[in-house]
C-alpha cells in the first residue's frame, strides 16, 4: 500500500484478496484503537458483505450504499472506525488549515476578483447579504451573531440567503415534521433558526425560494439565480457562512464558477467574503455531528473539505496553492468517505479503488447504525445551540427579550425600529 494503512483498511484488503483476516496479525492496533477481540470477527463479517457488493458485476456505489443501509447483515452491530488521539489532532489541524483567517486575501491566477477573510464580528459595512448554507446545523449560530452585530455597528439589516435542499449522499433526514428545526430542508432549518432569534419574517423570507440544491455545484447555481433576481447586475458582497473548514473549498469553487458565469455573461459582480471564526478545539465542546471527532468530523474535514481543494487538475475550482496532499491525511481519508467517493481516496491517498469502495459502504452502515445525523438528535443539538445563541445576544445587548419572543411577527420596518432602540 502506498501509505501506512489502518487496521481497517488492511482487513478489507485481506477480504478482497480472498484471505481470512487473522486476529493475531492485527491485535495490537485493534486493541490500541479501543476495540475488543470479539468485534474483530464482526467487522470481518461486515467487510465480507460489503466486498460482495463491490465485486458484483452490476456494482454501482450509490446503489450499494443504499442497499447496505437497510440490509440485515449480522446480529451484531458494526464496529465503528475509532480514531487515535494522534489522528484526531491531524483532523483538527486539517480543519485549521481549511478555514480562512481574518485579513487573508486570496488572489487566484486567472480570477479578476479576490476573496477576503474578515473577522465575523467586523464584516464590511457595505455587505449586501449573508449566505447561510452547507448543511452544517451549526452554521446559523455565527451568522445570527454577525447579523445582529452588523446591525448594531452600521444600522443596516443585510439580506439573508439560505441555501440547500439536502445532501447528495442521502445522509440527512428532514422528513419528521414534528421536529422544531431539522425539518423540510437545509434552507428551512436555517430559516427556523433565524425565526427563533425573533428576526422579522419579512427579512427572513425576502430571498427564500424553493430549494433544489443538493451539492456545491447546485448551491452555486441557485445563488446565481437569487443574485440575478434580487440584486440584478450590480456589484455585491456576499458573506459565506458555512462551516470554517469548508471555506477553502468555497473560495476555490465559488470564485471559479462565478468567474466563469461572468465571462459567459450570466451573472456579474459577486465578491466573496469569508467570515473568520474558530471552532472549539476541545473535543467535548464539539457536539454537532459535523464537528464531532467521534462522529463524522473526519468525513467532513478530511474526506470532503480538505480533499477536493487538492484536486485541481481538470476540476471546477482554482488552485489555492495547498501543494502536495499531506501524508498524515492518507491514513484517515479512506475511513472518512461518508460524504465523499472512493475515487477521491484512490486519487489522493493511493487507496485501491475496491478497498475504498468497501470502506465507504462500511462507513455508511456505521453512519446509519450509530445515528450520527439522526434527525431527533440533530434537532436537540440545534435546540441547545439556539438557547446558547439567544443567551449570547442578550448578554451583548444586541436584542431585547421582547423581540426574541415576538419580533418574527413584526413587519420589517417596525422590527428594525425596535431593534435600533437596543443599540
Amino acid at each position: 500500500m502506498p501509505h501506512q494503512a489502518s487496521v481497517y483498511e488492511k482487513i478489507v484488503s485481506d477480504v478482497l484478496a480472498g484471505r481470512a483476516p487473522v486476529y493475531k496479525d492485527y491485535a495490537a492496533e485493534w486493541r490500541r484503537r479501543g476495540h475488543h477481540r470479539e468485534e474483530f470477527a464482526v467487522f470481518a463479517e461486515y467487510a465480507g458483505y460489503a466486498a460482495k457488493l463491490v465485486c458484483a458485476p452490476d456494482f454501482e456505489i450509490g446503489a450499494a450504499v443504499r442497499a447496505a443501509r437497510t440490509a440485515q447483515i449480522s446480529r451484531h452491530l458494526i464496529p465503528e472506525f475509532l480514531f487515535t488521539p494522534a489522528e484526531k489532532k491531524t483532523i483538527l489541524r486539517a480543519e485549521e488549515k481549511g478555514r480562512i483567517k481574518a485579513g487573508q486575501v486570496i488572489a487566484f491566477s486567472g480570477c479578476r476578483r479576490k476573496v477576503f477573510g474578515c473577522d465575523y464580528s467586523g464584516l464590511p459595512d457595505d455587505t449586501d447579504a449573508f449566505v447561510v448554507f452547507s448543511g452544517h446545523p451549526g452554521a446559523a449560530g455565527p451568522a445570527v451573531f454577525a447579523w445582529f452585530n452588523h446591525f448594531r455597528r452600521t444600522g443596516r439589516a443585510v439580506k439573508l440567503i439560505f441555501l440547500g435542499l439536502t445532501d447528495n449522499q442521502g445522509n440527512s433526514d428532514f422528513t419528521d415534521s414534528s421536529l422544531i428545526y431539522n425539518v423540510g430542508s437545509e434552507q428551512e432549518m436555517y430559516r427556523r433558526y433565524f425565526k427563533a432569534m425573533g428576526v422579522s419574517h419579512e427579512i427572513i423570507d425576502e430571498c427564500v425560494s424553493v430549494p433544489y440544491d443538493i451539492s456545491t455545484e447546485d448551491n452555486i447555481a441557485r445563488l446565481a439565480e437569487i443574485k440575478n433576481k434580487i440584486f440584478g447586475a450590480r456589484e455585491v458582497k456576499f458573506v459565506m457562512f458555512g462551516y470554517p473548514v469548508y471555506q477553502t473549498r468555497i473560495a476555490t469553487e465559488f470564485a471559479w464558477a462565478f468567474q466563469k458565469m461572468e465571462d459567459e455573461g450570466n451573472c456579474f459582480g459577486v465578491n466573496f467574503i469569508m467570515p473568520s471564526y474558530r471552532p472549539s478545539q476541545n473535543e467535548y465542546d464539539r457536539y454537532f455531528s459535523y464537528d464531532n471527532l467521534n462522529g463524522i468530523a473526519a468525513d467532513i474535514i478530511i474526506g470532503n473539505c480538505m480533499a477536493h481543494p487538492y484536486r485541481v487538475k481538470n476540476q471546477p475550482r482554482f488552485d489555492i496553492g495547498l501543494g502536495t496532499y499531506p501524508e498524515a491525511y492518507k491514513r484517515i481519508l479512506p475511513l472518512s468517505l461518508v460524504y465523499s467517493y472512493p475515487n477521491v481516496a484512490a486519487e489522493l491517498a493511493g487507496t485501491d479503488i475496491k478497498t475504498a469502495a468497501v470502506l465507504k459502504i462500511l462507513r455508511a452502515i456505521q453512519h446509519r447504525t450509530y445515528g450520527y445525523e439522526h434527525p431527533q438528535k440533530t434537532d436537540r443539538q440545534i435546540s441547545y445551540n439556539v438557547m446558547q445563541t439567544r443567551r449570547l445576544l442578550l448578554e451583548r445587548g444586541l436584542v431585547s427579550r421582547e423581540l426574541l419572543r415576538c419580533g418574527y411577527r413584526l413587519p420589517r420596518e417596525e422590527y428594525l425600529r425596535r431593534l435600533a432602540s437596543c443599540r
